[in-house]
């Protein structure tokens, strides 16, 4: 509440209790009587005055006629106008003028009987609003940044209080020489006082102070800034402690995201080992974008763990980021990262790039890049949808070849390359497919050698697993899968005389060896001795009837294995040493009659069980058979190796079939081939005169790299094991980002640490778009444009394919133009424009929209539904054309808008537009913008329903919801 009144020269105090105060009128709903009052109060003043929101006027600026008393409050009536203003002027020389001053000032002459040409003059010196006092101006308070270790002493500014409150007053009256007695005027920016010509010497004197009042003023306003200030210091630092608690307890934050179920447990683990420089870096960004408006690029922890929550889920990114006040990008700006890369089908260019700065890296410590090449096939949602510029979803190997024959794609093949000698693997590319054959698949395999030769890379081995088509593609590569003349190798399609070995992945062969002894239930080893899977039955009967087991994970999932026939330790478990032990001792030990006879079953188990150990072997550090190949180990290793050939082949069936020619022959030849790769790799890279590697890891041509990659691509967003065609290309290109993504626990666990190379730089540019085919060829392929009927009748003159819309179809219509007339507000912002989209019921009353709005739908206008019909009918002529089906050219959006972009410019569309085309550049054509708008605006509401139908058409028995509501019900 003001104290003082704001007209210029009145130093009426609102602490009288004859004298009111009064609002300025509103500007905005009174402008005329606002006007007035401003005219009248700076009508004489020197310095124009703009009213603030609490600037008050005295009721003494009122004549009595304007003001109205109710009980004891003083009101103005609704147009009073304040007509009451006397000013006193001072000249440029510093002369007075003879305009009477302030009626407070005239009167003091008159009271002391002061004569006019008495020495005593009384000069009104006139204070300039903008005059800032010098006490008040000595205080300057610069507080740029709260740090945790900052803090404002207060000290200066109490003594600077206290000396200025403890100044005698002397009162509101002053006595001179002279004997003339003045009363004091107040001495605000906006007031006047009057002093006699004496006071100049009296000044002189150390005792002597200015007006009291003033002092006590500043008093006062020196207090209400240090109360201020506290204010301020108390907020800075408390928002400084809430900081310093955010940033100090970050981990607590991913614990509070797993109790608000926004992230998995995979997730959560991952990120709490991942906090290493995150605090300090997020604490550096916060204070800097405090001071600059843009505080530069993020470092590369902060873009490590962005891209990381993100990844996994959005809602729990959107939740740290608004906790710690915005220092974490925003989700576009991580969006912008991912544009960088050419995610699409084919081999990716980023990811040989990467590889290419490894080898160069490599080559200046004189070393080699040496990789394991594998592929595999992932499952993925057969979907339809558009994209804004295409429909995905159908088989795509990265041509830019649009077939509109092509079927939709069921899986996707991606190739991966290992790193050998280091610990990172990189996705080479992808494609989209519905079933390869083996040659197609064979030709794939060796274009991604060719290209990985190219940037400098040495592939040693190729792994797979072996399905029929996998087999068919090992041979036309070159390898020989028959038993007698077994080759684990082809030639190099690049270098003749260089060795690429093949795998049949160990974890698919030993879940194929499991199975096959389960189904058969017994095979002959070479003395024809029986090997019966009985045993390991009657062993988990024993360990359940005990309640104890014998040092071994064998369990009724072991046994009843089908209904996860998927997880490869189930396997591994059942077919280990642990069970031959406990197998072993209830015979030998425990002379238990029901284990008589077990000593094939032993021998069996442990000879896969030592292959599977040295086909995954992982530590440098281990010992027996998972130790890695070395010089000292290598004639041990290979003598083992060929006894288990040895034994491998002469492993017959129940009939005495050999089991290599049997009809479960992969899972036996698959190891075979695995022995031979390790002597010849072992040979080439470990044993020779210049060894390439000090050891050999084997499980760097493990298949459990992609199977981890392809987890990693299914935990995008929380949690999705079967990913349409778009989700699946953008977890691909995140995964190449800078990230601390690790796979979950799908078939395989972890079992090394082998990270994905980040294949797009901190630092990049944002690739061209690349060239396709034109509007107008895609406007012909699909015969988008209007034929008008021939005048000839001769048979051969071309048919028309001029489209006509039914009564319904335009109903339907009209309502897709209201959501159109949504989706352009949105780009478009000339006013004009906007308004011509737009109209009432009276202009079009027959409308099934009229009909439907409650008065909340968008009423489309004439100009408006002509665009919508004419699109519509190059939609109906394209599915036509394509018999019904779904376009797979990229650029149909485009090429569909620029055939009704023709058509309504010929015709003219918006008759309320026609003179605002001359208000803009040709360049900047609002007419031609909003058509092109508003065509491709319906296009996509089209496109978007047309794929939802093609998917109903797809899907028409969805059993996905009825089996998950069935795991549900058995609380599974």
């Amino acid at each position: 509440m003001p104290r003082f009144c704001s007209a210029y020269g009145c130093h009426n105090t609102f602490s009288r209790q004859d004298i009111s105060s009064h609002r300025f009128p509103d500007a905005r709903n009174n402008p005329e009587l606002y006007a007035k009052w401003m005219e009248n109060v700076n009508k004489n003043a020197p310095v124009k005055f703009v009213p603030t929101k609490g600037s008050r006027l005295c009721s003494q600026h009122f004549s009595p006629d304007m003001v109205k008393k109710d009980r004891e409050r003083v009101i103005l009536k609704p147009n009073a106008i304040p007509t009451i203003f006397q000013y006193s002027q001072v000249s440029k020389n510093g002369g007075q003028n003879e305009k009477p001053i302030d009626r407070e000032v005239t009167e003091v002459g008159q009271l002391k009987g002061m004569p006019p040409e008495q020495d005593c003059l009384i000069v009104a010196v006139i204070r300039n609003e903008n005059e800032v006092s010098d006490e008040a101006s000595s205080l300057q308070v610069v507080n740029e940044e709260v740090t945790t270790t900052d803090s404002v002493s207060m000290q200066d500014i109490t003594e600077e209080v206290t000396n200025e409150d403890s100044v005698s007053m002397l009162g509101r009256k002053r006595t001179y020489s002279n004997e003339v007695e003045i009363n004091e005027v107040s001495t605000s920016p906006k007031r006047a006082r009057t002093t006699s010509s004496s006071e100049k010497s009296a000044n002189d004197h150390s005792y002597c102070i200015k007006s009291p009042r003033r002092v006590r003023r500043q008093v006062d306003n020196l207090i209400g800034e240090v109360g201020n200030l506290k204010k301020k210091l108390k907020i800075a630092q408390q928002k400084t402690r809430r900081r310093n608690r955010k940033v100090s307890t970050l981990a607590s934050v991913v614990s509070e995201l797993k109790e608000k179920n926004l992230i998995n447990s995979d997730c959560a683990a991952l990120l709490e080992t991942t906090f290493s420089g995150v605090p300090r870096e997020l604490m550096k960004r916060l204070v800097t974008q405090k001071r600059k408006k843009n505080p530069g690029a993020y470092p590369p922890e902060l873009r490590s763990f962005a891209l990381t929550l993100k990844f996994y889920s959005t809602k729990a990114y959107n939740y740290v980021r608004n906790s710690f006040d915005l220092g974490l990008p925003h989700v576009s700006v991580i969006r912008s990262w991912y544009s960088s890369m050419n995610g699409e089908p084919g081999f990716t260019k980023n990811a040989l790039a990467a590889l290419r700065a490894k080898v160069l890296a490599a080559e200046r410590d004189n070393q080699e890049v040496v990789c394991a090449l594998m592929l595999d096939e992932m499952s993925i949602r057969k979907h339809v949808e558009w994209d804004g510029k295409q429909f995905r979803g159908y088989v795509d190997l990265g041509t830019g070849i649009n077939d509109d024959s092509l079927p939709e794609a069921t899986d996707a093949l991606v190739f991966m390359a290992v790193s050998v000698n280091s610990g990172w693997k990189v996705p080479c590319g992808y494609f989209l497919v519905n079933g390869l054959t083996g040659e197609e698949k064979a030709n794939l395999t060796k274009e991604c050698i060719t290209k990985l030769h190219e940037v400098g890379v040495k592939v040693v081995s190729f792994t797979c697993d072996g399905p029929t088509s996998h087999q068919a593609m090992l041979k036309l590569l070159g390898a020989q899968l028959s038993p007698e003349s077994l080759q684990a190798y082809f030639q190099h399609p690049c270098d003749p005389t260089a060795k690429i070995y093949i795998f049949l992945d160990a974890c698919h062969m030993i879940k194929l060896v499991r199975n096959t002894m389960s189904d058969w239930k017994f095979l002959k080893d070479k003395d024809g001795r029986i090997v019966k899977w009985q045993f390991l039955e009657e062993l988990h009967k024993l360990q359940e009837s005990e309640g104890l087991h014998l040092a071994n994970k064998l369990r009724s999932a072991h046994i009843k294995w089908k209904p996860q026939k998927m997880k490869v330790n189930l396997a591994a478990q059942a077919l280990s040493s642990s069970v031959a032990d406990a197998l072993e001792y209830c015979e030998g030990k425990l002379k238990l009659p029901q284990f008589q006879g077990c000593g094939p079953a032993v021998k069996f188990i442990r000879v896969f069980d030592h292959l599977f150990d040295v086909l995954n072997s992982r530590n440098p550090l281990a010992r027996n058979f998972k130790a890695p190949i070395r010089r000292s180990n290598y004639q041990y290793t290979k003598r083992f190796l060929d006894e288990a050939s040895d034994y491998i082949r002469n492993l017959k069936t129940s009939d005495g079939q050999s089991i290599l020619t049997s009809k479960r022959k992969t899972g036996f030849l698959g190891f075979l081939l695995g022995i031979n790769a390790v002597v010849g790799l072992a040979e080439d890279l470990v044993n020779a005169e210049n060894p390439v590697l000090k050891y050999l890891l084997t499980y760097k041509m493990s298949q459990d790299h992609l199977e981890l990659f392809f987890s990693a691509v299914r935990a995008s967003g929380g949690w999705n094991n079967n990913p349409t065609t778009r989700q699946f290309i953008a977890a691909y290109k995140q995964l190449l980002m800078r990230h601390n993504i690790e796979g979950g626990r799908g078939n395989c666990t972890p079992q090394d640490d082998t990270e994905i190379l980040n294949s797009v730089q901190d630092q990049h540019e944002i690739n061209s778009l690349p060239t396709g085919i034109s509007d107008v060829a895609i406007a012909r392929r699909y015969d988008l444009a209007l034929r008008p009927p021939a005048a000839d009748d001769h048979d051969y003159c071309d048919v028309s394919n001029a489209m006509e819309l039914s009564e319904y179809k335009e109903a339907a219509i009209s309502y897709i133009a209201g959501y159109v007339v949504k989706m352009v507000e949105k780009k478009i912002h000339c006013p004009q424009c906007v308004a011509a989209l737009t109209t009432n019921k009276e202009s079009i009353p027959d409308l099934f929209v009229t009909w439907k709005t409650n008065g909340g739908l968008r009423l489309p206008s004439l100009g408006l539904l002509k665009i919508c019909k004419e699109t519509e009918k190059c939609v109906m002529r394209m599915l036509n054309a394509n018999g019904g089906g779904l376009p797979h050219s990229a650029g149909l959006s485009n090429a569909i808008t620029a055939t009704v972009l023709s058509a309504c410019v010929e015709r003219g569309v918006f008759s309320t537009l026609d003179q605002h085309m001359f208000d803009s550049t040709p360049g900047n054509n609002h007419i031609l913008s909003l058509i092109k708008c508003c065509s491709q605006s319906y296009v996509t509401i089209r496109m978007h329903h047309l794929s939802k139908l093609t998917n109903a058409r797809m899907h028409d028995k969805v059993i996905r919801k009825q089996f998950s509501k069935l795991v549900l019900f058995k609380h599974q």
